[in-house]
């Protein structure tokens, strides 16, 4: 790994090791020179493996593995402590990590652990990052939501997923991904005092782990568009409290 410079983006991607987060990753890897990702699993191995099978890299570009389990205080005190002692900052940070519900699990159960990762967990994580965020010249703070945390969409009989959460298995999920949007908009009054950009995403309905691969969701690599746009935007007017996707920008 060549020496990270003051010209290079620091990047973490939580939950990167596969879904989504490695699509980012990738492709931020194989488009943006001078980036160092640091590809957050919350098994090391894991995302030691995910690095190693990213081979197509911009110039200046390198992926790192980083032990980060966002149910952990531990785990994400060491990841911070880590970035902070080797690098002394952090230009982004993706909130990616999360999961849709715990088979077998009894409905309290269920929605304690779905809201303890997706909500929780990403509030820990971004609290512990950002002393290292402050540091950038402009820093950005990306949630991965979905357009099932949009009420207004839920309410609307005209949109395509109109009684999804009618189904109790989804309606932990949702529920997070709702809570994610008032996070990240709580953050967005909060940070962009001080010139960070803050926004939500809707990565599409994609296959991916998340929903047992889908057979009608689209390709996971889209997923990764809108995300890698506001992950790469350095404009200090551009995007901030904004709810989008690749398509649209989303009611609240």
């Amino acid at each position: 790994m060549s020496a990270i410079t003051s010209d290079h983006t620091l990047v973490l991607v939580s939950g990167a090791n596969q879904g989504l987060g490695y699509e980012t990753v990738k492709k931020l890897a194989a488009e943006q020179a001078n980036y160092h990702i640091l590809l957050g699993s919350r098994s090391f191995e894991r995302g030691k493996q995910a690095a190693s099978g990213i081979t197509h890299l911009a110039q200046g570009t390198s992926v790192e593995p980083i032990e980060l389990d966002m149910d952990s205080d531990d785990s994400i005190a060491k990841a911070a402590k880590y970035v902070s002692e080797k690098y002394g900052r952090l230009d982004v940070l993706f909130n990616n990590a999360g999961i849709s519900n715990v088979q077998g699990a009894t409905t309290r159960e269920n929605f304690n652990r779905v809201l303890a990762t997706n909500v929780t967990g990403y509030a820990c994580t971004t609290e512990a990052f950002i002393p290292l965020l402050r540091k950038a010249e402009i820093p950005r703070l990306v949630f991965m939501s979905s357009g099932l945390g949009s009420i207004t969409c839920i309410l609307d009989p005209k949109w395509p997923f109109y009684g999804l959460g009618d189904a109790l298995e989804n309606k932990p999920y949702i529920v997070s991904k709702t809570a994610d949007n008032m996070l990240g908009a709580l953050y967005a009054v909060q940070l962009g005092k001080e010139g960070f950009k803050v926004n939500m995403i809707d990565p599409g309905f994609r296959a991916t782990n998340l929903n047992g691969y889908a057979s009608m969701a689209g390709n996971p690599s889209d997923g990764a568009i809108q995300a890698c746009k506001l992950i790469t935007d350095t404009d200090k007017n551009g995007l901030h409290a904004t709810f989008t996707s690749m398509d649209m920008t989303y009611p609240w």
